[in-house]
């Protein structure tokens, strides 16, 4: 009975946390948007310095490119696609 209660407690924390990442990835979205709008990138999420650009160009010309991949989501809130993309198009 006590397992039950445990695997059910934990299946409700587990749907009320992926609901808190949905509203999360939706608030990103979201000041993303404003961010694009006012020319404030620094403040977006997907947002790279110049440093970090030159990292993540120099780990992928070493042929690191998952490390390089790994680097820009660490940074930004992209997916792994997305990060993907983008070190490509480096």
């Amino acid at each position: 009975m006590q397992y039950l209660l445990v695997i059910i407690v934990g299946i409700l924390l587990f749907i009320e946390i992926d609901k808190l990442k949905k509203q999360v990835k939706s608030q990103q979205k979201q000041i993303d948007s404003l961010c694009k709008q006012t020319r404030n990138d620094q403040l977006a999420t997907y947002y790279i310095s110049e440093e970090d650009k030159e990292y993540i160009l120099h780990l992928k010309n070493s042929g690191k490119v998952i490390e390089a991949v790994k680097k820009v989501r660490e940074i930004t809130a992209m997916e792994l696609i997305e990060a993907k993309q983008y070190v490509d198009s480096l």
